[in-house]
């Protein structure tokens, strides 16, 4: 019996046991090809060597450094590239780690625009 919360309760889930190109494969050697979108190994694809190389790579140097107090030169080139490529006027980019996260950046940010602007229009009376 699993102690996981699943979305199902009533179903059984295979056990995903490795990830090979675009296929998840489960305890029984069973093939499922991974449509799900989720997290981003499921476009690069599974056991990539070369995303595997990079992630080895930067663990090697760094794995984390919290953007609320540094900068690092990946986070840098990643900004670099997606304002490349951004319509005009998007200058920056502001990095979270999920979609949740995001979404509550986005309140923040929206909220603190509003109360500058409001603030500032009670000093200009």
């Amino acid at each position: 019996m699993s102690h996981v919360f699943h979305r199902n309760l009533r179903s059984q889930y295979p056990i995903a046991v490795k990830g090979e190109g675009v296929y998840l494969i489960d305890s029984e050697g069973q093939y499922y090809l991974d449509a799900c979108g989720g997290a981003a190994v499921s476009c690069l694809g599974h056991s990539d060597p070369s995303v595997i190389a990079a992630l080895k790579s930067q663990s090697d140097s760094l794995c984390y450094a919290h953007s609320g107090f540094f900068t690092s030169e990946p986070m840098e080139q990643l900004a670099d590239f997606l304002t490349k490529r951004a319509p005009e006027g998007l200058d920056y980019a502001y990095f979270v780690s999920g979609g949740f996260e995001a979404v509550e950046a986005a309140l923040k940010l929206a909220r603190q625009y509003y109360i500058e602007k409001f603030s500032r229009r009670e000093r200009d009376l």
